[in-house]
């Protein structure tokens, strides 16, 4: 869903009881530590997915990467990890690596610390659960980062990854052309933020993910052009 980013909604931000604010919550942010970029020197960018699994999408995607020899990161849903979990062996199989994406997609600003730690703890558990294994990464909700965030983030013990291009592909109407071209800064260092899901789409229309699919070989050509190794994120 569309990323927000915490100037977008401070009065729904100061409304939540127990919020953390001023210098604790700068300091938890720093402490939190949540990474955007790859070292640029190291000529790597890499492509993140968010908001999966989806059982028609990923899989249409996977066959993509595997055609194009080309690894990625999944930040998935808790509950959808719980209800696909043959997708997410799928997803490691191929040699992607998994994080966790919360357990249901909340909107982080509207939620307490005991329960945005709740959910973001169960979905880590989701995911790993599914996946056999640890899932340190973290990508929260639509990008939102502010001291309760990352208090709860710290609580989960997550990895987390925000993000330095966003092609709009969760918009309703994204099409493979609007996507390409919003990659076209595309530099050492990037990490790239797309969708195989949508979770709270602005309109129906979002749900269908082909458009992002379909921009995945082009995107791949001009990072490939630019003498750029596409790597997933650890």
């Amino acid at each position: 869903m569309r990323p927000s980013r915490p100037a977008d909604l401070p009065a729904a931000a100061r409304r939540v009881p127990g919020a953390l604010r001023g210098r604790l919550a700068t300091a938890l942010v720093a402490r939190a530590g949540a990474r955007r970029s790859l070292d640029p020197a190291a000529g790597a960018v890499a492509l993140t997915f968010d908001d999966g699994p989806d059982p028609v999408f990923t899989p249409a995607l996977l066959d993509e990467l595997a055609r194009l020899q080309v690894t990625a990161t999944f930040f998935l849903v808790g509950r959808r990890a719980e209800a696909h979990p043959a997708l997410v062996r799928r997803i490691l199989a191929d040699g992607h690596t998994v994080g966790s994406h919360s357990s249901t997609h909340p909107d982080p600003w509207r939620l307490g610390l005991r329960q945005l730690a709740g959910d973001y703890r169960r979905g880590r558990s989701q995911v790993e659960r599914a996946a056999g294994r640890p899932a340190p990464l973290f990508r929260p909700p639509k990008g939102y980062v502010n001291g309760t965030g990352a208090a709860a983030m710290l609580a989960a013990r997550a990895r987390p990854w925000l993000w330095t291009i966003d092609p709009h592909d969760w918009e309703p109407g994204a099409t493979t052309e609007s996507i390409v071209a919003g990659v076209s800064g595309l530099g050492g260092g990037d990490v790239v933020l797309l969708h195989d899901a949508i979770e709270g789409p602005l309109a129906p229309a979002a749900l269908d993910r082909s458009a992002t699919v379909a921009a995945v070989p082009a995107i791949v050509a001009l990072a490939r052009g630019r003498g750029l190794q596409l790597t997933a994120l650890a």
